[in-house]
């Protein structure tokens, strides 16, 4: 007896969640799934497996209505009849049905352009479904593998056991198509394909490795003996007067600039008031035994005369402009009623007046009354017939001199230490330092405001400083060329290091220093005679070898790249001798 059933059709937005829901709400026993184009929520096994345990949990019959490979697939795994259309009777799906169903949909897109997985828009759903399978031929015929079900609950539930069989049957199909012979250049073609690169990459690896790779590196300690090394020498700034036989060294300057800022306090003061003004007069008398053809004199414009103040402070003034008088030496109109003397010698007694005068500092301090005294100038006498006034007192907070250089000295050695690090870090290990020549001084100082500036309510002047330190510094090699030529070792020895050189006693360029060194002297032995003994001898051999053959080796240790060269190469270009003294204390 065949079953009513419920047709659910999916939707391209419902997940698995939506799905497993309308199954479970399903009111009929058999449910018809109908999923949309290219629906992926049931390509997934996952799903699929979901699907058929709700189904199970609600004792539901569920049918996947489609011809997707992909589901049918998915629904094979699950043990989920599938049906082409709605009319069509459900198959549990066998590989042979996934094939039949690619390959129907391969047909019909090649004539069609493409399938619909909808149903029939005429299908009458009248509770029963019509007897085809779902891997129908064009004829409308069922084909060779498709296994239908009857629409009952005996017959959907007995077309699992013999989906299990029809899948045997295409193992024994799948195997009996294996059989068929094929050429041994078919049936090894792609390895042959994979493998030709990897054993060529493989060739190229040996050569590569056994060929070019290679190489060691030969530490040779020399036994030697350590001498102390001391010497006077002197310094030049000029690399053209270098004279290393002599034990003249060009010394190098090297320097590090660094800039450092920080705030400070202005404690300097001055009046911004103004500066009181006035008049004077000079009076000068000529002498005609100095002056036997003219005589000049002058105050010129800027020069300083001073004056008291009532309770004897001396105050400075400039004068304005130049002033100037002058006698021919005789007596004549040009000194009419101030010429004195006789016997010959007359004086004569010339003024100049009303000389603009301005005070030097500003404030009340510089007005002075009248006919206040003066300080000669240059031989005349001042004299004021008016008060020199108009001067007022305002002070105000200035950033000094004594200010700025305060902070700059502070800066200074604040940071020496740390600027002295860093310099002779940045130093080459091809030079070396005269240390005591090292110093500390600052560049440009800047304040701001700057110095003599007012510094206003609540503001901290700033100062940016550029320290400079520095070094001489001279060539390593140099030092040591020096020190091979004072050192006269005897036959079969030679200098192998000069180690830790250093100056002493210096105190500036010009008057030189004390050169100390250690020097390591050893038996001759040279890096070509080594190779000679050791090239193409295992690696483990070397050190006996040269023990045994060559006076005054002490050690020996050999390094090679990689652990397959157990062998010192032929090729001389591939192997790197290092010879070190080694002293013996």
């Amino acid at each position: 007896m065949y079953m009513n059933k419920e047709v659910i059709y999916l939707e391209p937005e419902d997940d698995i969640t939506d799905i497993l829901t309308r199954l479970q709400q399903a009111e009929q026993k058999l449910v018809a799934l109908v999923p949309p184009k290219k629906a992926t929520m049931l390509r997934s096994a996952v799903n699929m497996k979901l699907v058929a345990r709700v189904a199970k949990e609600c004792e539901k019959i569920v049918v996947i209505v489609t011809v997707d490979p992909a589901i049918v697939k998915m629904a094979m795994a699950a043990r989920i009849p599938v049906a082409k259309t709605l009319q069509s009777r459900p198959v549990i799906p066998t590989d042979a049905n996934v094939k039949a169903a690619e390959a129907e949909i391969q047909v019909v897109d090649e004539e069609t352009g493409g399938i619909t997985d909808e149903p029939a828009p005429k299908a009458k759903e009248d509770g029963k479904m019509p007897s085809k399978a779902a891997n129908v031929d064009s004829d409308g015929h069922a084909g060779k593998n498709a296994e239908t079900l009857e629409l009952t609950e005996e017959g959907l539930e007995n077309g699992s056991e013999t989906a299990k069989k029809s899948k045997k049957g295409d193992k024994k199909s799948k195997k009996s198509t294996s059989d068929i012979k094929t050429s041994p250049f078919s049936k090894y073609r792609k390895l042959i394909m994979f493998c030709t690169p990897a054993v060529i990459a493989l060739v190229l690896v040996l050569v590569w490795a056994l060929v070019f790779a290679p190489a060691a590196t030969i530490t040779v300690a020399i036994s030697s003996t350590s001498s102390n090394f001391a010497e006077n020498v002197s310094f030049t700034t000029d690399p053209a007067a270098e004279n290393i036989a002599e034990g003249v060294f060009y010394a190098q300057k090297q320097t590090l600039e660094q800039k450092y800022s920080t705030e400070f306090e202005a404690t300097g003061e001055e009046d911004r008031g103004d500066k009181a003004k006035g008049h004077v007069t000079f009076t000068y008398n000529f002498d005609s035994s100095a002056c036997s053809t003219s005589c000049e004199w002058s105050a010129p414009a800027g020069s300083t005369i001073t004056a008291y103040t009532s309770d004897g402070t001396l105050v400075r003034y400039t004068v304005d402009a130049a002033a100037s008088m002058s006698w021919n030496g005789a007596k004549s109109s040009d000194c009419p009623s101030g010429m004195t003397g006789s016997g010959g010698l007359y004086y004569c007694k010339k003024t100049v007046a009303n000389v603009a005068v301005t005070a030097a500092d500003s404030g009340a301090a510089a007005n002075i009354a009248a006919n206040s005294r003066w300080e000669g100038f240059e031989g005349a006498t001042i004299a004021n017939s008016n008060a020199i006034s108009g001067g007022t007192t305002e002070m105000v907070k200035v950033v000094s001199q004594e200010d700025a250089d305060k902070v700059k000295d502070a800066q200074i050695s604040e940071h020496t230490t740390e600027g002295r690090k860093m310099l002779f870090e940045d130093l080459s290990k091809d030079v070396i330092a005269i240390e005591s020549s090292f110093d500390a001084e600052a560049g440009e100082v800047v304040a701001t405001p700057g110095v003599g500036d007012v510094v206003g309510d609540n503001t901290k002047p700033n100062i940016m400083i550029t320290a400079v330190f520095s070094v001489y510094t001279v060539d390593r090699s140099k030092i040591e060329q020096f020190v091979s030529q004072k050192n006269q070792v005897a036959a079969g020895q030679k200098i192998y290091t000069v180690d830790a050189p250093y100056f002493e006693r210096f105190t500036t360029i010009e008057e030189g220093a004390r050169l100390k060194a250690v020097v390591e002297v050893g038996p001759t032995v040279t890096e070509d005679e080594i190779f000679e003994k050791v090239k193409g001898c295992k690696t483990g051999e070397v050190q006996s070898r040269l023990k045994d053959s060559i006076t005054g080796i002490n050690s020996v240790e050999v390094r090679t790249p990689y652990f397959w060269v157990w062998s010192i190469p032929e090729d001389r270009s591939k192997v790197t001798i290092n010879i070190d003294g080694e002293d013996n204390a």
